[in-house]
């Protein structure tokens, strides 16, 4: 909770006044060193090139970003596909390894879908939750994978598919706690107000000022670096990956006697 709302005050309201204020230092740079002085400006063209590398380094985390929520997207394809695997093979088994296997995807769909609603931090209870509902299908199966019973070899045939479940599961889980590399994030800070600096000095350094440019620059590096935090943490940001076909799922499976 404490990290979230750092980031909400941080991205939301601290850095964008850090960009203004980058920008600020610039008219004040080329204000004291050359229009108190009288002193002409002429662009050496380097800082067009500059800017194409904040621009380049931008895109590429952006990039980055977007691949992971892809990635998260077909880890919940591949759990939905496990889920489904898993419940078609019980329905040709006899009626209580059935219902057992319907009991649990039920149930381990609860679980998912209330924990990833939006605006729903990660806690570490529904990870204790997840890890507790696999060990009770261990220890259920491991009752009767011990015996010589009709239903042990029906268990055993299940034995793939529940596997294949709770690997799917657990890379998704996992795939929520990968983030961009704080290095990166710190070189993209540095560099916007590095770039937000050269942008105020060389507007303000010109014979005739245009605030254009530096709004623009303040607003696209603003919703960028937001994009990116939003990609970043899809428990908590307006861009978050797409559970329906575990709610259909869900539906589908409630709906069954």
């Amino acid at each position: 909770m404490g990290r979230s709302l750092f980031d909400v005050f941080w991205f939301s309201l601290a850095y964008p006044v850090s960009l203004v204020v980058a920008v600020l230092i610039g008219y004040w740079v080329a204000e004291v060193n050359y229009r108190r002085r009288q002193r002409i400006w002429k662009p050496s063209g380097i800082e067009s090139a500059f800017i194409t590398i904040y621009g380049l380094l931008l895109s590429f985390t952006l990039l980055s970003s977007n691949n992971a929520l892809k990635e998260r997207t077909t880890l919940i394809h591949q759990s939905s596909e496990a889920v489904t695997e898993l419940y078609q093979e019980s329905q040709l088994l006899t009626t209580p390894t059935y219902q057992a296997a319907r009991t649990f995807l039920l149930r381990l769909l609860a679980l998912e879908l209330a924990q990833h609603r939006p605006g729903q931090p990660g806690s570490p209870t529904h990870m204790r939750e997840i890890a507790s509902l696999d060990s009770q299908a261990w220890q259920y199966f491991r009752k009767y994978a011990r015996t010589n019973s009709a239903q042990a070899a029906e268990l055993r045939q299940l034995l793939p598919a529940f596997h294949r479940l709770h690997v799917a599961t657990s890379r998704l889980h996992y795939s929520y706690q990968e983030r961009t590399p704080s290095p990166i994030t710190m070189l993209l800070l540095v560099s916007s107000w590095a770039i937000g600096i050269l942008v105020g000095f060389t507007n303000s350094a010109q014979e005739t000022r245009h605030y254009f440019v530096p709004v623009l620059f303040v607003v696209i590096s603003m919703l960028t670096i937001q994009a990116i935090r939003d990609l970043d943490d899809p428990e908590l940001g307006f861009i978050r990956p797409n559970y329906r076909n575990l709610q259909d799922l869900q539906a589908i499976l409630q709906s069954r006697p």
